[in-house]
């Protein structure tokens, strides 16, 4: 949904819908689990469209959360797991300059505000994402002609597919929440193309096509 060209600042809302807090978690030197913080989401987007927002990224699989490393680096203002990250999956080309961990990119929590009448670019990346509807009503087209309704509590496992994102209203707002992991390339189908991450230039919103919804 935003890119290099059309990102602009980044904003609290891009919806009329309500913003939605992210609490995160630790410890004290005690051991005990207190809240560290709730920083407001930040979402990037074009309007007309919607938005989204990294609630929340690290950049080693498994993390490493001692110390509290990844949320320094989350709350840091650029590095691969950064709030201000615009990539939907942090895979080994983001984390090439992270010492720590295995070199094979980390996890991505987005929270995706979709605009009345919103449209994505089809998509498709390099990773396996699980995407929950949680407000309105959110359609996901594929390349293959199906087209999947989801409402609240309905949600899809993305494996590499080729997907469009889609309000399913043209008055109401709606989001879906989705987490992702960067997944080995492999042969889509047998069609001979290894996987790789592609955004269909003009199968968006008209006038407002743009990619990484």
């Amino acid at each position: 949904m935003a890119d290099a060209k059309t990102i602009g600042a980044f904003t609290e809302a891009v919806t009329s819908l309500p913003p939605n807090k992210r609490y995160i978690l630790t410890h004290t030197p005690a051991g005990v689990s207190v809240v560290h913080s709730s920083p407001p989401q930040l979402y990037h987007g074009r309007e007309g469209v919607g938005g989204m927002a990294r609630s929340y990224a690290t950049s080693t699989l498994p993390p490493i959360l001692a110390n509290d490393a990844d949320i320094t680096a989350y709350l840091a203002e650029n590095g691969p797991a950064s709030h201000k990250g615009t990539n939907i999956v942090i895979g080994p080309g983001e984390v090439a300059g992270v010492h720590e961990g295995n070199g094979k990119g980390g996890a991505t929590l987005l929270v995706v505000d979709i605009a009345p009448g919103g449209v994505s670019q089809m998509h498709r990346t390099v990773s396996v994402d699980f995407s929950i509807c949680v407000l309105g009503v959110v359609e996901l087209a594929l390349d293959g002609g199906e087209v999947l309704t989801l409402n609240p509590g309905d949600h899809v496992v993305q494996r590499g597919t080729m997907h469009q994102w889609r309000n399913g209203s043209e008055t109401e707002p709606a989001r879906f929440v989705a987490v992702t992991l960067p997944c080995e390339a492999f042969e889509v189908g047998e069609t001979g193309r290894s996987l790789r991450e592609e955004h269909l230039e003009g199968t968006g919103k008209v006038g407002r096509d743009g990619s990484k919804l």
